[in-house]
């Protein structure tokens, strides 16, 4: 079992960082850790994550009763799903990074493939279909892409990270908040070129002997159609009008 004061002074430091770095603000966001099979430790429903003592921590079962005091944050279903979907997951942070949640409300995933150091990280990034925040619809949302990916933006709300311990889940969430930026900015600047099909599988090789999973085949960039044509509005009508002609 992890040592329940230390545990609480981490989750502490990390929410100061978080909120330091804007990756959440004032009451937003939650972070949790597993301190044994049946019992996880986190953050207190309506506080300032970037001013909790380690105190004010909560302890939650399986069920999410408390045990102990305090009254842990709504949004621990959300972590409890979390930790029912992968034993190997020993943090969770949930937080609202304004690029990232920005993808999210605007329902686009990260481009895939567009970078190597978050392609070797991430895979790539998917966006949970959006869950009413708080409520089980919201857990049983990332149920699936959880499975698979360690960063999931949150349609329309925020996004989570997972590690096997705190500080993993947290440099997670400031490095998809990292991506997000430079994703925003090669779209700015004409879109993202993505990395060629054969250069995403010598990342994922290299993960794997770095003791990491394959990157999954949905993380490879659609290839483009073969033979698109694409006319202008002239073009087309005059085609259309050369096409009717032969008929007639």
């Amino acid at each position: 079992m992890a040592d329940h004061q230390a545990t609480a002074a981490q989750i502490a430091e990390a929410g100061r960082d978080l909120d330091a770095r804007g990756l959440l603000a004032s009451f937003e966001g939650n972070l949790s850790v597993r301190l044994d099979d049946s019992l996880i430790l986190t953050t207190p429903t309506g506080a300032h994550k970037g001013r909790l003592a380690p105190e004010e921590m909560v302890v939650v079962d399986a069920s999410g009763t408390t045990v102990g005091q305090g009254k842990a944050s709504s949004e621990v279903k959300l972590h409890l799903a979390i930790y029912e979907e992968r034993a190997d997951v020993g943090a969770i942070v949930h937080a609202h990074p304004p690029t990232a949640t920005g993808y999210a409300v605007a329902g686009v995933p990260l481009p895939h493939g567009a970078l190597a150091e978050s392609t070797a990280l991430f895979g790539c990034v998917p966006v949970a279909p959006y869950g009413t925040p708080s409520t089980a619809a919201l857990a049983d949302s990332v149920r699936e892409p959880v499975r698979t990916f360690d960063a999931i933006l949150l349609a329309n709300h925020g996004a989570v990270t997972v590690g096997q311990d705190l500080n993993e889940a947290k440099e997670r969430m400031v490095q998809l908040e990292h991506f997000a930026h430079i994703a925003l900015v090669a779209h700015l600047l004409g879109g993202a070129q993505a990395l060629e099909p054969d250069q995403i599988a010598e990342i994922s090789q290299m993960r794997e002997s770095a003791g990491g999973g394959p990157i999954p085949p949905v993380c490879y960039p659609a290839p483009e159609q073969a033979g698109t044509i694409t006319l202008s509005h002239d073009e087309l009508v005059r085609l259309i009008a050369d096409a009717v002609r032969t008929i007639g």
